[in-house]
């Protein structure tokens, strides 16, 4: 593990790095299996408990590779806003670089979410402006790990990126 990963994975657990066990690309292979399967998310629970924080319902993002045009997936926390649409978090541990399932989303704005064993199209884009705005505030109401997130970024100049996936048949909008 690189320093950069080590010092996200510190970061992301508040310091209590007992309770990450699940990691690396099998632990995210394993991960990703079991939240298509159950849609519990083992490696956001451990996160969750680290940092003394109740699970955040987890769900499964699809995107299109930008350089390969693959089909790439996470597994990632979201939030709902009031809008009934998922919101995602491309905090990266804090770290200098967006991940890079966000350069995707700027690529190309065709993904797919699988939630709660649902999978759908999404169309998904990076809130900037006064959305992005809204949805900060409306997210750190929620929790501060955003805010916290944020902050580290910062320090390498960037900004998180909030990815807003919008299902394609808005009668099926995931409920708050």
């Amino acid at each position: 593990m690189n320093e950069e990963h080590a010092s996200a994975i510190a970061f992301s657990s508040r310091g209590n790095t007992r309770w990450i066990v699940v990691r690396g690309p099998l632990g995210r292979a394993f991960d990703r299996w079991l939240v298509r399967v159950t849609g519990f998310s083992v490696i956001t629970w451990q996160y969750s408990k680290a940092g003394g924080n109740r699970y955040q319902p987890t769900l499964l993002l699809t995107t299109i590779g930008r350089k390969s045009g693959r089909l790439r997936t996470r597994a990632l926390p979201y939030q709902v806003d009031d809008d009934g649409r998922m919101v995602v978090i491309g905090s990266n541990g804090g770290g200098p670089r967006d991940p890079d399932w966000a350069w995707n989303v700027r690529t190309n704005s065709s993904a797919w979410v699988c939630v709660g064993r649902k999978r759908r199209a999404v169309r998904a884009h990076i809130a900037a402006g006064d959305e992005r705005q809204r949805l900060f505030e409306l997210i750190t109401a929620r929790r501060d790990s955003l805010s916290r997130y944020q902050e580290r970024a910062a320090t390498f100049g960037r900004e998180v990126p909030l990815v807003v996936l919008e299902p394609i048949d808005r009668s099926k909008a995931i409920e708050s």
